[in-house]
């Protein structure tokens, strides 16, 4: 085992792997939604390959996902946001003290009337917030985006459930707000999407300049 004691970068991911996995335990006995380790390391995969400068996330909650967003990050900005303050405040807390270097930002509140006033252009968004608005959410970031950004989307299958023909009440609004979200990436014209059988399916889209 002397190749290991001497391998930092094996050494860091053995420590990572226990860091991610006392996470996730926590996020289930505390029932909080969060992304798999594979979705993560798709986001993480993305952002190597096509360093951002400018990270938004639409439901960071406790900042699990936002991990595997920062984790590469160099001489750029993210910007987390959530609804539940106690989330943002833990996440916040979380990514800070991983990352004490970068520029990071977390808002608590409502996406739709944040993202109005938000200042950037980013070139890579994160989507795993209420699946009912992921229209509203493209729809919102559309002008804030930079040619060629990225949107990475979450619970793009919604448990199956979309390629149902019968959806129970509780599921519909959530389901049929997914649905008009992946017709609108797909048939806009300013997008070009593709969807991946990670998860619970993920849809990675490039934004297309007008």
């Amino acid at each position: 085992m002397q190749w290991l004691n001497s391998n930092t970068e094996i050494k860091d991911l053995i420590a990572e792997k226990k860091l991610l996995r006392r996470l996730q335990k926590r996020a289930d006995l505390k029932k909080i939604p969060i992304i798999d380790i594979a979705a993560g390391r798709l986001l993480e995969l993305v952002c190597l390959l096509v360093r951002p400068k400018n990270i938004l996330e639409i439901g960071c909650g406790t900042g699990f996902s936002t991990y595997f967003l920062v984790k590469n990050l160099k001489n750029g900005s993210y910007t987390g946001i959530d609804l539940n303050q106690e989330r943002v405040g833990e996440a916040r807390k979380f990514i800070v003290s991983k990352f004490p270097g970068e520029r990071i930002r977390f808002l608590t509140g409502n996406a739709l009337k944040i993202i109005p006033d938000l200042k950037s252009k980013f070139d890579l968004i994160f989507i795993d917030a209420a699946k009912y608005e992921y229209p509203l959410y493209i729809k919102a970031i559309e002008n804030k985006l930079k040619s060629g950004a990225i949107i990475i989307a979450d619970n793009i299958f919604y448990s199956g459930k979309i390629f149902k023909k019968e959806i129970n009440r509780h599921d519909s609004k959530s389901v049929n707000g997914i649905k008009e979200y992946i017709n609108y990436i797909s048939n806009s014209g300013c997008f070009c999407s593709h969807f991946i059988d990670i998860g619970d399916g993920i849809s990675v889209t490039e934004f297309l300049k007008k």
